[in-house]
């Protein structure tokens, strides 16, 4: 015997834009609303990231962790990004940009939701009508 219980450890984002670039901007930007909602950040330093898959979605998938990964292990999180580009090189997408931020303080930031992980569940990202969309959930 068994029963399903529905439960709240989910959110998800939707995400448009016009290109891939700005589509994993947004979606950082869209990261950064869900986990600290309106609190306020300040550029203090900056951290450069490059990543490098295959597939779209997980390097999507790997950049939303990396910045999770700022949060949750050093205590850092994103005020802006500052650049960002996506190029292939040898069948692979590379990913290059410079996250401006700061030292979580508790006195100006309140975590709102405590992301564990990006998830693969349902993420693909379409070109639909000159538009990049996707939707990615995040587990709580």
């Amino acid at each position: 015997m068994f029963k399903v219980l529905a439960h709240t450890a989910d959110i998800a984002l939707e995400v448009q834009a016009d290109d891939l670039n700005s589509l994993f901007i947004d979606a950082a930007n869209g990261w950064k609303n869900i986990v600290i909602e309106n609190s306020e950040t300040q550029l203090h330093n900056v951290r450069s990231v490059k990543l490098a898959s295959l597939e779209a979605e997980d390097l999507l998938v790997q950049w939303l962790s990396e910045l999770n990964y700022f949060l949750t292990v050093h205590q850092w999180i994103m005020h802006e990004i500052q650049s960002l580009n996506i190029r292939t090189a040898k069948n692979e997408l590379i990913l290059e940009a410079d996250v401006g931020g700061e030292t979580l303080d508790a006195e100006r930031h309140y975590i709102y939701c405590d992301i564990k992980a990006v998830t693969y569940h349902q993420l693909n990202i379409e070109k639909i009508a000159n538009q990049y969309q996707t939707r990615i959930i995040f587990d709580l």
